[in-house]
């Protein structure tokens, strides 16, 4: 299975829905990551934790947007060009949002192609005025993502800084 919308649809139809519209959004317990979809294009939302991924002991994050590739790659030898966007709603602790976006993303990798990759985190609370860029997950968390031509961001309350 690979990471596009087309396979989620098919594989995970309970966990899955698709939209067109201006806005997409995944909410929960006061936090809000907004993905703003000016250019109407297809985008999946995926609800990782306790549907794609079920195991109480595998570390997850909450969602996974897909912002869908616009043409149909038939031949499975191409790669996609999905945008994806994995996103945690947190409490206040950074650092094990971080911890679930990378494993996560580790469980995802072999099914991610050539797909851009993205990790946010929407908290409920401001993180702690100490800088956690030098923390060795968060460096680890980059690393991973430079390689998908992607980044690590994270915000409070509501995160409304992507667009497509």
């Amino acid at each position: 299975m690979n990471c596009t919308c087309q396979e989620f649809e098919t594989h995970y139809p309970d966990c899955t829905s698709c939209s067109d519209g201006k806005i997409i959004t995944a909410q929960e317990n006061g936090r809000k990551y907004i993905l703003n979809n000016s250019s109407h294009q297809r985008v999946c939302k995926v609800r990782v934790d306790d549907c794609v991924i079920t195991s109480q002991e595998q570390c997850k994050c909450d969602y996974l947007f897909i912002v869908c590739s616009p043409e149909q790659v038939e031949d499975e030898n191409l790669k996609s060009s999905e945008q994806l966007y994995f996103i945690e709603l947190k409490g206040k602790d950074l650092i094990h949002a971080v911890e679930q976006l990378t494993q996560t993303l580790e469980h995802f990798k072999p099914q991610i192609n050539q797909a851009q990759v993205f990790a946010r985190v929407v908290l409920s609370k401001s993180p702690p005025i100490k800088s956690i860029e030098n923390d060795a997950k968060v460096v680890r968390l980059k690393k991973l993502l430079k390689k998908y031509q992607g980044n690590f961001q994270y915000g409070s309350r509501q995160y409304e800084n992507d667009f497509v």
